[in-house]
């Protein structure tokens, strides 16, 4: 009998069971072990390897930031100039400028895996750190594997946040040119390396634009329409950056750009004609009651002008001749426009015409302008919707002649 069981005289299977039990009892956590930072045996990479190691991935995420930010703000007029006068990287960032969604996707790119390789990073480690607290605590080990990964996405996201984005953007928004060109250099070696994805990943993301039926752009455009020019000569001229006459100036010339003939014209309720079967003593009165130097000749009772008449050209006349009536010489054939032409084109017409005075009547057809008298507009009309109200010696303190 002595010989069936144990050396103790204990069944063979009781014995096992005892072997056994202890770690049953004590309740053993197993947590995963980490190799690298040596859980087991102490670390074998130091703590400030790890350091190092997070703040290069910190600065690789601030560096494809300020890339990033730089591109959008830069001003590719600026660079051209900082490339005329030899700037260091002035040249291949205003390359980068005119290939910008390449240079997006990859500052993309960038962005995702040194985000990504952080928040790794920092889980492996102060996670690791967070659940050795726990092992050594009555807290059960599934609470601290959640806690430790709390911990270490709190720690990430305040540095990622920080110094990896609000710093650097900040940075390349208050000197875009001046990042854009430091930067450019690295960037392009970046670009090299990361090619081959990058090119995929932008196909990719064209693909899904025309899925959205968006037509996607390889550059911005720094086109403005004029009330955007108009806005942000506002701005610099509360800046500082522009004086008040300068800013008087840029803004009239963008209103005029942008005004049309009907804006300033003189309507016809006050318009001084004097009619084709005048005579030149009588056209002579009517100048001087009026104060103008130019009156339209119109048809006698009719809106159809002739043209219009010059008082130096009267001075010209044989005094004897005021009897008479006015000679057709005299009167000269004036530039017809719409009230809806835009100012700019109606002065080019009038320099080509050496004509000081425009006739605005309503359009009958396309061929051309023939329809009822609206006003008249000037040369000086057309000039003050650029620096605003001009009087001189003649016009009179009541209001303009």
């Amino acid at each position: 009998m002595g010989g069936v069981g144990g050396g103790d005289g204990r069944p063979p299977g009781r014995h096992r069971a005892a072997r056994c039990a202890p770690a049953r009892i004590r309740g053993v956590r197993r947590r995963p072990t980490r190799p690298w930072l040596g859980a087991d045996r102490g670390p074998s990479v130091s703590w400030w390897t790890v350091l190092l190691v997070a703040v290069a991935l910190l600065g690789g995420n601030a560096f494809f930031v300020a890339v990033e930010f730089a591109l959008f703000a830069a001003r590719q007029t600026r660079v051209e100039r900082m490339v005329e006068e030899g700037r260091f990287g002035a040249s291949t960032a205003l390359r980068q400028m005119r290939s910008l969604n390449l240079q997006l996707v990859t500052c993309q790119l960038g962005i995702t895996v040194m985000s990504l390789l952080l928040g790794w990073l920092v889980e492996q480690s102060i996670g690791h750190v967070v659940e050795g607290w726990v092992d050594a605590s009555p807290i059960p080990s599934a609470i601290g594997a959640v806690l430790g990964v709390a911990i270490a996405l709190i720690i990430v996201a305040f540095f990622h946040m920080v110094l990896g984005e609000m710093v650097p953007k900040t940075v390349a928004l208050t000197a875009p040119e001046r990042v854009a060109t430091v930067l450019a250099p690295l960037q392009r070696g970046v670009v090299v390396l990361v090619r081959p994805v990058v090119v995929v990943l932008d196909r990719l993301s064209r693909w899904g634009t025309r899925l959205l039926r968006v037509e996607s752009t390889a550059e911005l455009t720094e086109a403005h329409s004029p009330i955007e020019l108009a806005a942000i000569l506002s701005e610099s001229a509360q800046g500082g950056e522009l004086q008040a006459t300068e800013h008087v100036l840029l803004a009239g010339a963008i209103g005029y750009l942008g005004g049309r003939v009907a804006d300033h014209l003189t309507p016809r309720s006050e318009l001084v004609t004097v009619p084709t079967t005048a005579t030149v003593g009588e056209a002579e009165e009517l100048i001087h009651r009026s104060g103008h130097s130019r009156v339209l000749v119109t048809t006698e009772g009719t809106d159809e002008v002739a043209g219009f008449l010059h008082a130096k050209d009267l001075l010209r006349l044989d005094p004897t001749r005021r009897d008479g009536l006015l000679p057709n010489r005299v009167v000269i054939a004036p530039v017809r426009v719409a009230p809806d032409e835009p100012l700019a084109d109606v002065l080019v017409r009038m320099r080509d015409r050496r004509r000081h005075v425009a006739v605005v009547a309503e359009r009958t057809d396309r061929a051309g302008v023939a329809g009822p008298l609206v006003g008249l507009i000037t040369l000086e009309d057309v000039l003050e919707a650029i620096v605003g109200d001009i009087r001189d010696e003649s016009d009179r303190r009541t209001g303009r002649a």
